[in-house]
């Protein structure tokens, strides 16, 4: 059964990996496209759930900083 690695490397190296089977016999135009189908239905919710969190924890910390950084003044 063919798969698909997805691996997402962020700027500061940090990967993350998930693969993702593609189901099926694979072997008709039909099925490769309802495989591909599949695949981003599953894929591409899970990919922006993870930027999205990585972008909220890194706004976060940037505002702990920003907030201690003026109590220090």
């Amino acid at each position: 059964m063919p798969q698909i690695l997805l691996t997402i490397r962020n700027d500061d190296g940090t990967m993350t990996e998930r693969t993702f089977d593609l189901t099926g016999d694979l072997g008709s135009l039909d099925a490769i496209d309802e495989a591909v189908e599949l695949f981003k239905n599953a894929a591409l919710p899970e990919v922006e759930h993870l930027l999205l969190s990585q972008a909220q924890d890194k706004a976060v910390a940037q505002e702990k900083k920003t907030l201690s950084e003026g109590q220090r003044d």
